[in-house]
């Protein structure tokens, strides 16, 4: 069904998407250091052809913001012993300022950096490095937590709301990448 957004897709389905993505993400990742799963939703995002699948591409370098992650993690968890994202996630459960939506698994939160509007980022609640090493549940959990943000983006002007989503994970090559939490970030643009 490639006429339906995610946000309309039943939970099933969500997962086999999800599934796809960590079965695709292992395949690439034997062969290139990064994966990246991304999807642009709605033609303003400069998405011609809708699909609820996203794509995906690999590429044996970081892309910039991956790489500037990369560093920052790597420099707060040599500072602290901890991740840095598992430990923002921590204080942001704290405060519960900025949280949308949540269940046993994920939380999806507005970060306090964000720059575009709507911005939010999904993070799991456990450590987890990359997208490969989710368990059943995170995966279940995952379908459910995504359907609930994206079907709220689409009630916010009651249309189907676009964005751009990319997965970052913990790119694979010979480190030991403890540093990495996996997370997704969601850039809507402005609509008025």
């Amino acid at each position: 069904r490639h006429d339906l957004t995610l946000a309309q897709m039943d939970l099933p389905g969500i997962l086999s998407v999800i599934q796809t993505w960590m079965a695709q993400t292992a395949q690439l990742g034997q062969t290139y250091q990064w994966v990246q799963l991304f999807e642009n939703k709605g033609a303003v995002m400069g998405c011609s052809n809708p699909h609820p699948h996203g794509q995906i591409w690999a590429s044996d370098i970081l892309p910039e913001e991956p790489e500037k992650e990369d560093r920052f993690q790597q420099r707060y968890f040599d500072r602290h012993g901890r991740p840095l994202l598992c430990d923002y996630l921590e204080r942001e459960m704290s405060i519960k300022e900025r949280i949308i939506c949540e269940n046993d698994e994920w939380v999806a939160l507005v970060p306090y950096w964000a720059v575009w509007p709507f911005e939010t980022m999904l993070i799991p609640r456990r450590h987890t490095r990359q997208i490969t090493a989710l368990t059943e549940k995170q995966q279940t959990d995952l379908s459910r937590i995504m359907k609930q943000l994206l079907v709220r983006y689409d009630n916010i002007f009651q249309t189907a709301f676009p964005y751009s989503m990319g997965w970052h994970g913990a790119p694979f090559n010979s480190s030991d990448n403890r540093h990495w939490q996996l997370h997704a970030h969601y850039y809507p643009p402005l609509l008025r």
